[in-house]
Order: structure tokens, then C-alpha cells, then sequence
């Protein structure tokens, strides 16, 4: 058969999933990123709407995620859901909202790997769940490590600038 299928696995219609969107700004500070959560969760919403996607909770974070294990009310809580079967997939913004560390971004991939995570979508990127589409996610929270790690390195150099 010419046109047979390269793998053996069935489609999934998104349509009857159960998606978790979860929404984080990095900053606990109230003054800062005050429009951030509010943005990202109506980009989401319109994004589900103009999907087909349910959505069956929305949570939102003000954490960092540069280092694993500190998001322990929202980030945390909703793997152990995913594992738990209370959600089906992920839907976020960017995938930089959901990981800027390799363990956690490396749970999430896992997570595809096992099928405890059935889909993951994302507003500013588009994401298959095959082999090319783990790679990229995984590539995508490595630039997010980069960036956090610059970041820091940049800062720390400014702050022994500024007090020589």
C-alpha cells in the first residue's frame, strides 16, 4: 500500500479532549507584568474557541520556572492532575510559560512519551506530538533556559558594575 500510514497510531480528535490552560508570569511582584495573566489567558481562551478545544480549568501562575520543583500551587498540582487523569493535554501561551528548566521541561516530554499528556498546544507555536514535534518543544525549553541563564549572567554583571 503506497499511501498506508508511516506508524500505527490513531488520530486523536482534539474536540474531546479535557485541556488544562495554564498561564505563569515570572514575577511575584504585583507591579510588575500586571497585563501578562490576563493576556495570555484570553489569547488561550480564543485560541480554544477557534480550535475546538475545551478547556476545563485555567490556572494562573506567578512564579518563575527557571528552577524545578518552586511551583508547587499550579504548575506541580497539574502534572499530578495530567497523571491522575483529570486532564488530557495542555494548552499555554508559549511553551517558555510552561518550562525555562531542562527537568521540567524533560517531565512534560516524558509525560508525551508515556501518553499520560495527549496533546499540547500553544498560541505562538505549533506543536505534533511525533518525534519532530518533541524535538522542537524540547530545543524551545532549551532556548529558554538559555535565555534565563543569560539573563542572570547579564544582571549580576550590571549589579558588580554598578557597585565598583
Amino acid at each position: 500500500m503506497a499511501n498506508a500510514p508511516v506508524d500505527d497510531e490513531e488520530e486523536i480528535d482534539l474536540t474531546k479532549l479535557r485541556y488544562v490552560l495554564y498561564a505563569r508570569r515570572s514575577s511575584e511582584d504585583k507591579n510588575k507584568q500586571v497585563r501578562s495573566l490576563t493576556d495570555q489567558v484570553k489569547d488561550c481562551k480564543k485560541f480554544a474557541v477557534a480550535n475546538g478545544l475545551h478547556i476545563v480549568k485555567v490556572i494562573r501562575e506567578k512564579k518563575s520556572a527557571k528552577r524545578a520543583g518552586q511551583r508547587k500551587k499550579g504548575f506541580e498540582p497539574m502534572l499530578q492532575d495530567i497523571r491522575d487523569k483529570k486532564y488530557d493535554a495542555v494548552l499555554s501561551w508559549a511553551p517558555d510559560r510552561l518550562s525555562r528548566n531542562m527537568l521540567e521541561g524533560g517531565l512534560l516530554i516524558n509525560m508525551l512519551d508515556e501518553n499520560e499528556l495527549k496533546d499540547m498546544r500553544f498560541v505562538t507555536h505549533h506543536f505534533t506530538n511525533d518525534a519532530s514535534g518533541k524535538l522542537t518543544l524540547g530545543v524551545l525549553f532549551s532556548i529558554s533556559k538559555h535565555f534565563s541563564d543569560e539573563l542572570s549572567r547579564k544582571v549580576t554583571r550590571g549589579n558588580k558594575g554598578n557597585f565598583s
